[in-house]
């Protein structure tokens, strides 16, 4: 009796839960997936332009210059997409590592990067060359 009335107690409780449970969302099958096609391309230009030009110096002598070059999609309307960047480094190991055709290109850059450094410094002394700094005291 006792089991019979367990069973009852099991099967009612189980009757109640499902009860008070919603049913599942209803789904549609629709078929296979058709994806969005990509926007065409607005009619563009493409533009190439050393965007970065960096000249890093230290005491000793060494030296590297380096410059970004930029492809860019003009697109009109001020509207400018960058499509390919890549940097370049003008230092004596990577001229030598350069093709053939490239290396006196490279030192040529370097040497008029060197003129202009030149005139950056005398552009310096007339507009006003850098204070030293008062030391630090304690």
């Amino acid at each position: 009796m006792k089991t019979t009335a367990r069973m009852a107690w099991v099967l009612g409780m189980l009757l109640a839960t499902s009860a008070g449970a919603q049913p599942g969302p209803v789904i549609l099958e629709l078929g296979p997936l058709q994806p969005t096609p990509a926007p065409t391309p607005r009619d563009a230009d493409k533009l190439r332009l050393v965007s970065t030009v960096t000249v890093q110096n230290n005491a000793e002598g060494e030296s590297v210059v380096s410059f970004e070059v930029s492809d860019v999609a003009d697109e009109g309307d001020d509207r400018i997409r960058p499509i390919a960047i890549k940097t370049y480094a003008l230092t004596e190991e990577g001229i030598k590592e350069a093709p053939a055709a490239a290396r006196p290109l490279g030192r040529r850059i370097v040497e008029m990067i060197r003129d202009v450094e030149r005139e950056m410094l005398r552009y310096a002394e007339i507009a006003g060359p850098p204070k030293e700094r008062k030391p630090i005291t304690e």
